[in-house]
């Protein structure tokens, strides 16, 4: 513990980051029951993303490279929230283009992972400006459809609408990250730990978004 005190605040917030995705899971196994189904799916991610965390997390700390984590997160939180998203927009056109939305982004990471990049240990920024991208397009739809049907009174009581801003925050963000990661990369160390201590506020940002989602009563 004492090691702790004399860590820069970028390596801090890293290994603190795995504990907004604790109390995420945590919420969303003891709401399980009570939740609707598209926030059934946001526990399940929570679930899903929780052990990845750990584990890159403890490759981070023994000094191995854990970027190979990267594409199974990738296509299994892009796959979820399309589920999150497809429960909530109820459209039949976009149930009829979720597996080959799925399907198509899958298949574009498996093969840049194995063939253009050439190795799964290697930073690959064209998933993540994807992955934002397609995410961001879902937030899109959902709230055109808020807007065209203006049934919630309250937004702040609407579980959807914080996994949507907590989501819009950070794929913004995340996108300029991953744009210009191949430059900070190489302009300085300093500047690029300072940029990724950005990328740790932005994920502890989102996952107290989903909490707040998984915590709030049933509409009736």
């Amino acid at each position: 513990m004492a090691d702790l005190f004399h860590l820069s605040l970028p390596h801090l917030l890293a290994r603190v980051s795995p504990a907004p995705v604790v109390v995420a899971a945590f919420i969303g196994l003891v709401r399980f029951r009570s939740l609707p189904l598209n926030l059934r799916y946001l526990a399940a991610l929570m679930w899903f993303i929780l052990p990845l965390e750990l584990v890159g997390l403890v490759m981070m700390l023994y000094h191995q490279n854990n970027l190979f984590l990267m594409p199974v997160c990738a296509i299994g939180e892009f796959g979820l929230l399309a589920l999150v998203y497809d429960k909530t927009l109820r459209s039949p056109g976009f149930t009829r283009a979720l597996p080959w939305l799925v399907g198509g982004f899958t298949a574009y990471v498996l093969f840049d992972s194995f063939y253009a990049a050439g190795s799964l240990w290697k930073f690959r920024p064209g998933q993540q400006v994807l992955q934002s991208v397609l995410v961001l397009g879902l937030i899109g739809l959902y709230f055109r459809k808020l807007l065209h049907e203006l049934r919630v009174q309250q937004l702040k009581r609407e579980p959807m609408f914080w996994v949507s801003a907590g989501l819009t925050i950070y794929c913004l963000g995340y996108l300029q990250i991953a744009l210009f990661s191949n430059f900070l990369l190489r302009y300085s160390h300093g500047l690029n730990m300072n940029v990724w201590m950005v990328h740790t506020l932005l994920f502890i940002t989102l996952y107290c978004c989903y909490s707040l989602a998984l915590w709030l009563p049933p509409k009736k």
